[in-house]
């Protein structure tokens, strides 16, 4: 009866307990959540209550069976200690019995027939004793077991518990994280759209200059015709001079008036008249040749500014050539200042560019490539296939410098660039940002400190920022920097080279070119971007000695450090073969895009991306893609020299959430293998 009372109190308690929690989880529900996820969360709620409640009845059931089971066992218990009496009886009787044998000798035979029954009941009654002892702990084993079961199940019931409370809690987190998100894609609308008012606005003034300047053009062709008129007319009279000239002679040689020596005279002075008629007719044709040369002249230095960008790959191989090279597959083309008919980029808006080309050769050649503006060699590099283990070579360079309209750049190879991994392209650099562009014009040895960099002599310097002395350039201000050298390393040299800020490394990243033994070279390029503070001090520091000419420097302001200007950089610290490339070490990353093995572009615009790929005593091949689509290659060898440096530099315009990432056919080495890139423009 006392264990039906507990068990009945013990219902109502699980009862309350049970209306509580879902009085709390119901609370825990309300509150800002949409109506739909209350109803969801609610029917949820529903199905866990009907599943606690057939808990809670089996539970019962159980406890029922359990109390039912120590009513038997009581019964058992009771059952055995009357047993434990009748054996006390037994045990008493039989020590009578034993006083009344010691008494009763004569009695002998009877007693012992007595005594071997007595035994005989006492064994029977020790069987049974037995047997209800095995009964009891069989009991006891099974009683133990249900108990089990029952914590068992009332464990795994608040594990599902716990499980619901945890998703729901997960479920309201993710519904507060959309919301937010919601609030943040609303906010970057509304920037989006005043950006786009801002656009709307500087193209209407572009507007307002570009009439000004066609309105300045069509006074100028007026002016031009009124002179165009003037001259037609002053040749008019000149022909009928010469007509009415000719007619005098005519006239003259028919009357022979004067004689001879008159006709002779009027010879000589239509001669001379006919000549200086054909001098001012040869200085009209010039003239007019010169004012539609300046007309022409008139049209094309128009400024004409937005954002111009340029990609294009050569498609054909082209084989022990001199000349100019024409990169007819043109992937990107901001601005169309760039012709793939003719491979020359004509500038269009005035202002500081950067170039950047790569010449891929093959069959043992070397191939020199120059970057020309307007026919003067700017830049150069040098790509070496020669050794006879290797069978490709890279090699990539760098300009920057500043233009004018109408200025022509172009690159001239001397030898072999093969197709796909050859590229050319060009970027415009924000106005109003410091550059520096330094070429080695001689040999240059490391340099005795690494507070100290490579001298480079050849230098643009725009706000005279460089020390060529110390070879050290001074942040002017606050920003993300990016930072090119190429570097040139022949005869069995190798140099590690890497930037140091303030004599101390910038990052673990470096370039290592090694050149095979021989009349050979190789040369190794990067573009590393940092953010950096106004007045850091940066060189390129190496141990070794680098080569003049193809050597290179150069420096330019991005922008100021932010997540609207996504900026990345990383590199691997292993060696890896894994797909796509891991750079597990990341310098950079402004917008939180980079992820190791991809970036994913967080707004709409044009990107630039560099990558360089290092090989240890192997040929190596990879390619950069967007969304599993190859934009871009690089090829190298190693097997020659032991190592080498491949790579390339892509330009394309890319949509929000696009995928970038670098696949590859071999192991990458450590520590020269990375990839950066930055946002260009909208």
């Amino acid at each position: 009866m006392r264990t039906k009372h507990v068990l009945f109190l013990f219902i109502i308690i699980g009862a309350i307990s049970f209306s509580k929690e879902n009085e709390t989880e119901n609370s825990l529900l309300t509150g800002d959540t949409s109506q739909k996820v209350s109803r969801v969360l609610q029917e949820i709620l529903n199905r866990e209550s009907l599943v606690r409640f057939s808990m809670t009845q089996k539970i019962q059931v159980l406890m029922l069976d359990a109390a039912e089971s120590k009513k038997k066992t009581d019964m058992l218990f009771e059952k055995f200690q009357t047993v434990t009496r009748e054996i006390q009886s037994l045990k008493d009787e039989n020590q009578k019995q034993s006083e009344e044998i010691s008494h009763l000798r004569e009695g002998q035979v009877n007693l012992n027939k007595i005594i071997y029954q007595f035994q005989t009941n006492q064994s029977d009654g020790r069987t049974e004793l037995q047997s209800h002892r095995e009964d009891y702990h069989k009991f006891a084993l099974l009683v133990n077991e249900t108990l089990k079961d029952l914590q068992y199940n009332q464990s795994s019931a608040n594990i599902r518990l716990m499980d619901f409370k945890e998703q729901s809690g997960i479920l309201m987190n993710n519904l507060r994280s959309s919301t937010k998100e919601l609030e943040v894609e609303n906010q970057k609308q509304k920037e989006d759209i005043t950006e786009v008012m801002n656009t709307l606005k500087n193209l209407s003034l572009q507007s307002d200059l570009i009439k000004k300047n066609l309105s300045s053009v069509t006074d100028g062709v007026k002016t031009l015709e009124l002179k165009n008129q003037r001259q037609n007319k002053q040749v008019l009279e000149l022909k009928e001079d010469h007509t009415n000239l000719g007619e005098d002679i005519q006239r003259l040689q028919t009357k022979q008036v004067d004689g001879d020596s008159d006709v002779l005279s009027l010879k000589e002075s239509y001669l001379k008249f006919s000549v200086l008629v054909n001098e001012t007719l040869e200085h009209f044709w010039q003239n007019q040749s010169a004012n539609d040369d300046q007309l022409r002249d008139t049209n094309g230095q128009r400024e004409i500014p937005g954002n111009y960008a340029f990609y294009s790959e050569l498609s054909t191989s082209i084989s022990n050539a001199y000349g100019y090279v024409v990169f007819k597959n043109c992937k990107t083309n901001e601005g169309s200042a760039y012709d793939e008919m003719t491979g020359i980029f004509t500038c269009k808006y005035s202002g500081t560019y950067a170039f950047s080309w790569t010449i891929a050769t093959s069959g043992h050649r070397y191939t020199e490539a120059e970057l020309l503006v307007n026919d003067e060699v700017i830049g150069s590099s040098g790509t070496d296939s020669r050794p006879s283990s290797d069978t490709a070579d890279s090699s990539t360079g760098f300009v920057a410098c500043n233009l004018g309209v109408g200025d022509k750049v172009r690159i001239r190879v001397n030898g072999t660039a093969d197709g796909n991994y050859s590229t050319f392209s060009g970027w415009r650099l924000p106005d109003g940002n410091s550059f520096l562009y330094a070429r080695a014009l001689s040999q240059l040895n490391s340099p005795s400190t690494t507070s100290r960099g490579y001298p480079f002599q050849s230098v643009i310097n725009n706000g005279n920022h460089y020390d060529s002395n110390t070879g050290i350039y001074t942040c002017p201000e606050d920003g993300l920097y990016a930072f090119t050298f190429t570097v040139e390393a022949t005869n069995n040299r190798y140099s590690y080279v890497r930037l140091y800020r303030s004599g101390s490394q910038l990052s673990p990243f470096a370039i290592y070119p090694y050149a095979s033994s021989g009349d050979f070279v190789d040369t190794s390029s990067n573009l590393q971007i940092y953010s950096l503070s106004q007045g850091d001090t940066i060189s390129v520091y190496g141990g070794g000695v680098i080569e003049p000419l193809h050597s290179t420097f150069a420096v330019w302001r991005i922008r100021n450090t932010s997540s609207d200007t996504p900026a990345f950089m990383g590199y691997t610290s292993s060696s890896t073969s894994s797909k796509p490339l891991i750079c597990n070490r990341e310098v950079l990353d402004t917008s939180n895009s980079f992820n190791k093995t991809y970036f994913l572009t967080p707004k709409d615009g044009v990107y630039l991306f560099f990558w360089n790929m290092h090989a240890y005593s192997i040929r190596l091949e990879s390619v950069l893609q967007v969304n599993d689509q190859t934009v871009g290659r690089t090829i190298g060898d190693g097997r020659g020299a032991g190592l080498d440096s491949s790579s390339n530099l892509v330009i394309v315009r890319l949509h929000k959430n696009d995928n970038v990432k670098v696949m590859h056919d071999g192991e990458a080495d450590d520590n020269q293998t990375m990839i950066s890139g930055y946002f260009l423009f909208p």
